[in-house]
């Protein structure tokens, strides 16, 4: 009899303990946790595997949504879904990499007072046919990106618009002719890895300038301002900034005079 009693007593307490909270160096876990770890000189340690691609589950069976482990390994043979040592979780159909605030790296700009473009001048002919335009290489930078990323590029660029042939400031520089002038400034790939296309346009600025007075109007620097945001596989790249003009009579865009101009390429690891 006591031993049928002693079993109910532990039958019986099993469901409250299995719905408790658990402590681990706490007596009283936070009440909306279901596991809360306490520690002020020990950390938690994950579970190390060996990912092999971030499309498949091994070493587990399955994707699990919210499982999160520490890979070890380094793979990237699958190129579309490689995957580097550090924190994954699974959000049901694949592995996600933890992104460290340190493997953000800025490939160009990122300085405080910097100028990154001296002065170039474009002489735009004046248009035979709709939509033809001039185009003039500003800059060239080159990087390499080591894994999978985001890269953000976002640039200031300043023009000013003078007659052909004229610098600003010059005898003659000013525009009085009523017409409008086309500016561009743009991005684009002059090598890049096998499934970027090369010379194609992306983060285009446009701005347009007519002055209607008879006079010259002193405008400064107008500021165009490319910018695009790329998913890009680990490789090596060379980035054109161009410059560009159109209009159906000739004038000159002097680029770079600004004291602000910045090229600014900023990388974060997406795998």
């Amino acid at each position: 009899m006591k031993n049928l009693f002693a079993a109910f007593i532990i039958l019986s307490s099993v469901p409250s303990t299995m719905m408790a909270q658990v402590g681990i160096g706490i007596a009283s876990p936070n009440a909306n946790a279901m596991l809360e770890v306490s520690s002020t000189n020990k950390g938690l340690l994950l579970p190390r595997v060996a990912l092999t691609a971030t499309n498949n589950p091994s070493p587990l069976s399955a994707h699990v949504a919210g499982m999160t482990v520490y890979n070890t390994a380094t793979n990237t043979t699958v190129a579309a879904n490689p995957v580097y040592p550090g924190e994954y979780y699974n959000d049901g159909t694949q592995w996600q990499r933890k992104t460290a605030w340190f493997e953000k790296t800025m490939l160009s700009g990122g300085t405080i007072g910097g100028d990154a473009l001296g002065t170039i001048s474009l002489d735009v002919p004046a248009a035979t046919t709709t939509g033809s335009i001039t185009t003039i290489t500003l800059a060239t930078v080159s990087f390499t990106l080591s894994k999978p990323s985001v890269v953000e590029f976002d640039s200031n660029i300043s023009a000013i618009f003078t007659n052909s042939g004229i610098a600003p400031g010059g005898t003659g520089a000013g525009i009085t002719d009523n017409a409008v002038k086309l500016c561009n400034v743009y991005y684009s790939f002059t090598a890049a890895p096998a499934s970027i296309p090369i010379n194609t346009v992306f983060g285009l600025s446009t701005l347009s300038y007519t002055n209607s007075f008879s006079t010259f109007i002193t405008t400064g620097n107008f500021y165009l301002v490319p910018r695009s945001t790329l998913v890009l596989p680990a490789g090596n790249y060379t980035l054109t900034v161009n410059g560009a003009g159109g209009s159906g009579t000739a004038f000159r865009i002097t680029f770079g005079s600004g004291n602000r101009d910045a090229i600014n390429i900023r990388a974060t690891p997406s795998k």
